[in-house]
């Protein structure tokens, strides 16, 4: 998780925060289903080896705000998800409606194919 938030303030700059809730536990004790962006650790079948990775959610939310997040990519392998939320924030900048549009409502306005074509399919291919 702290790598993940160096590699991106490092390279994005946003406006106002985007919440990333990140875990190992397939009970969602960090409740990556209602984050801006949430993770669930998984592994990831890569040739013959399983490896390390991630189911990525977006869209969550809570309180006046509540929502469940859309899965948007399953099984991504854990080195390419750095580079792939940085490409999702970047298309989020340049089309978001407004400089007031939320991370959230900019991924529930639009549909999982178009969230999906903001990023390099290589690096969601395992």
């Amino acid at each position: 998780a702290m790598l993940l938030a160096r590699y991106l303030e490092e390279r994005v700059t946003l406006e106002t925060p985007i919440n990333i809730h990140l875990t190992g536990c397939h009970h969602s004790c960090a409740q990556h289903y209602i984050g801006d962006i949430g993770l669930i650790a998984t592994k990831v079948a890569v040739g013959d080896e399983m490896v390390d990775g991630f189911h990525l959610f977006v869209g969550g939310g809570w309180g006046d705000r509540q929502a469940i997040g859309r899965e948007l990519f399953p099984s991504v392998v854990c080195e390419r998800v750095p580079l792939l939320i940085e490409q999702l924030l970047r298309g989020f900048l340049e089309q978001r409606a407004s400089a007031e549009e939320s991370f959230a409502d900019f991924a529930r306005r639009h549909s999982i194919e178009q969230l999906r074509a903001l990023v390099t399919q290589e690096l969601v291919a395992a």
